[in-house]
């Protein structure tokens, strides 16, 4: 039975259980995925959102790459960065990117390391991963990455013609028709319907990026997404109706267009308060449901906010809407500088411990990959 150190951080509620492979290698390739499951249970594991390793960018685990995973015919240049962020969803998937988790590494670099500044690769699974810079230091925004300039979205995460071109980055979905039961809408009106128009953009993981005030066929729904302008009878109520809306958005883009979006897409849903401030909710699509907030889609919903108003500010601050529910000074900075988008924020040091991998033969393993099951099982039902 291995015993694996970690260390847990969160940024803006996101929390992540971070296993540092920089001077020892505590999981093989093939164990990564199996403890990711483990490190994210909350009744098994230590509880988080995602587990995150770091490696050095040096031929072994590169190598290993090749091996295990089908993503390259053959390893990227080691020479490119210093370190590999690796990222998987509590299903073991692999996924491509996250600003906060980043943010968090940035700060374990520098709290565990000294380390202020460093290149690391991520986007792993993709084709040609994509090498960034990340630092940490004693500025009150704690960590920061650069994920450089947004990107046309890649053609294994889009259907080819599916979305209209707004320019070289940004594709546009003029109409995607939300069905409601009927009843499920009756506080306002007796429509089962919302369309709505999306923007998606690259930033590290493919971000559908909607802003309801304009975007909705339905305006009054904005309200309820964002807790509101006018007064209601029961705040409680109208957040629960919203946390619910939001996740009926997500899982009907998630499922009813899984042809034009095969991998899954997150999906944002954003507010202006001021020129410098967006509120922000964001459906995730590596867990299938709302996330406490969301660095990559921050960035998104700046850049689209920045294109459509055409206001090109160097600095917005992006409100969580749901971190802010538990922290009102919640906020993920983005930064236009002249060599890409920087994102900063304040990540934590939680706890470090040390977690008992257990066999792959175990029962426990067997009863967690059960329930696993079964989750999966009751969402599709309820899609």
């Amino acid at each position: 039975m291995k015993r694996i150190p970690f260390v847990k951080y969160t940024s803006c509620g996101n929390n992540f259980v971070i296993v540092d492979a920089l001077d020892q290698s505590h999981l093989s390739e093939a164990e990564m995925s199996r403890f990711a499951f483990q490190a994210t249970n909350t009744s098994f594991g230590v509880g988080c959102d995602n587990l995150l390793v770091l490696q050095r960018c040096s031929p072994e685990p590169l190598q290993q790459i090749v091996e295990q995973r089908n993503y390259w015919r053959w390893a990227p240049d080691v020479s490119q960065a210093d370190f590999l962020f690796r990222m998987f969803e509590p299903d073991g998937e692999e996924a491509l990117c996250c600003g906060n988790g980043l943010m968090c590494v940035a700060s374990h670099l520098f709290n565990q390391h000294g380390i202020s500044n460093a290149r690391i690769m991520t986007e792993i699974p993709l084709h040609e991963p994509r090498v960034i810079d990340i630092g940490a230091g004693s500025d009150c925004l704690g960590g920061w990455v650069n994920l450089g300039n947004p990107r046309k979205t890649p053609a294994s995460l889009l259907a080819e013609g599916a979305a209209e071109a707004v320019d070289p980055v940004i594709d546009f979905f003029p109409e995607l028709t939300i069905t409601f039961r009927e009843g499920d809408l009756r506080t306002f009106t007796t429509a089962t319907e919302l369309k709505v128009r999306a923007h998606l953009v690259f930033t590290g993981e493919p971000h559908l990026v909607i802003f309801p005030d304009q975007d909705f066929s339905i305006p009054e729904l904005a309200d309820y997404v964002f807790g509101g302008r006018s007064k209601w009878s029961v705040q409680d109520r109208r957040e629960s109706f919203g946390t619910w809306l939001v996740d009926h958005i997500g899982n009907q883009i998630n499922s009813r267009f899984r042809d034009i979006f095969p991998a899954g897409i997150s999906v944002n849903l954003a507010r202006r308060l001021k020129d410098d401030e967006i509120e922000n909710r964001c459906f995730e699509r590596g867990i299938n449901r709302e996330t406490l907030a969301c660095g990559t889609g921050s960035l998104a919903v700046a850049y689209v906010f920045s294109h459509l108003h055409q206001t090109w500010r160097d600095e917005i601050d992006i409100l969580p809407h749901r971190c802010r529910w538990h922290d009102e000074s919640a906020r993920i900075r983005i930064q236009r500088t002249d060599n890409g988008w920087r994102l900063s924020s304040s990540p934590v040091l939680l706890f470090d411990g040390i977690y008992r991998l257990l066999p792959e033969n175990n029962q426990l393993v067997a009863a967690l990959k059960q329930e696993q099951h079964v989750s999966e099982s009751i969402a599709e039902v309820n899609e």
